[in-house]
């Protein structure tokens, strides 16, 4: 299991190392997908301008643009997947969302100010 302490804003902010680099995520079960920030793309060596931003998103802020990626060597704890599917937003975010079709691989408990997830 992972144990991911609540933040004071009351998010739980999660860090998978994806390709040797680490990048903190926005647990969101409301989210369907994993979602990059084009400042986290960057940080994956992935061009947000060079991708084809042909799908979109209905977020809070309203519809977005998005690109599909594909993330290898994704790693949680002791958790390790060979690939996850993502998109890169193409509106601005202040950071990553780590929605369920990743957080579903996994139980997730929420209690005392921790999200607990399990394999």
């Amino acid at each position: 299991a992972v144990e991911i302490p609540r933040s004071d804003d009351g998010h739980y902010y999660v860090t998978l190392t994806i390709a040797g680099q680490p990048l903190t995520f926005m647990a969101d079960t409301g989210a369907s997908g994993v979602v990059l920030s084009k400042a986290d793309a960057r940080r994956l060596n992935i061009d947000p301008e060079s991708l084809v931003y042909a799908g979109e998103s209905s977020t809070a802020n309203g519809i977005v643009r998005t690109a599909r990626v594909r993330l290898d060597s994704v790693t949680l704890g002791p958790f390790a997947d060979e690939s996850l599917g993502a998109f890169v937003n193409d509106g601005d975010m202040d950071g990553s969302l780590l929605g369920m079709d990743y957080l579903g691989r996994f139980a997730i408990e929420i209690a005392d100010d921790r999200m607990i997830l399990r394999r």
